[in-house]
């Protein structure tokens, strides 16, 4: 039984995984294919993807909004003091945990959480979905337009880049490979991967 975080440990040594963010190009995507495939969703992906096999959340409010949905996760992963699911104590924001037991940092978004918890469960090839850290003009989401998130294009979305950016390279020297496939994202760190290309590997 998968019941406590050290049970992920390494899990899936040298496979790949999708994490699948909430950028507005996720709704470009054909995402029926994950259904084979091992994957990471994060925050409300479940509205465009409701079968992620396993979950991240750490938002106060989706557990208000979306109870249903998240009792509905095989593994849903949080921080300590949530409702429910397996919890990771918060660290801080700016670093990279390489063993979930001693805790985890924010990175100031989820994608960045579930980037840890995939590097921990011994994932080498992670493909990145919706990971747009950009907002168009009419909206922040690939579920429409959220406004606690419409200034973020100045204020998080800087942020974020720089922690992706910062362990980007230790991550390509221990042989774990990251791309994004999002053909509109800000983030320039890891390498570009058609999404049809990504799913025939």
């Amino acid at each position: 039984m998968l019941e406590k975080l050290e049970d992920f440990k390494d899990l899936h040594p040298s496979k790949h995984c999708f994490i699948i963010s909430s950028g507005t190009s996720l709704k470009e995507l054909d995402l029926e294919p994950l259904n084979r495939r091992l994957t990471i969703g994060v925050n409300r992906s479940f509205l465009g993807f409701p079968n992620s096999y396993y979950h991240c959340v750490f938002d106060h409010r989706l557990y208000d909004l979306y109870p249903e949905e998240l009792h509905r996760s095989r593994f849903l992963f949080t921080l300590e003091d949530r409702p429910f699911g397996i919890p990771i104590h918060l660290i801080g924001s700016e670093g990279f945990s390489w063993d979930l037991m001693n805790g985890i940092y924010s990175g100031y978004t989820i994608s960045y959480f579930a980037l840890q918890l995939a590097v921990y469960m011994g994932f080498k090839e992670i493909y990145f979905l919706g990971l747009d850290l950009v907002n168009t003009p009419s909206e922040t989401h690939f579920f429409g337009h959220d406004f606690n998130s419409a200034n973020h294009d100045t204020t998080e979305f800087p942020k974020m880049r720089n922690s992706f950016e910062k362990i980007a390279p230790e991550l390509k020297a221990k042989g774990i490979n990251v791309y994004n496939c999002s053909p509109i994202s800000s983030l320039k760190c890891f390498p570009y991967v058609d999404y049809k290309d990504a799913i025939k590997i």
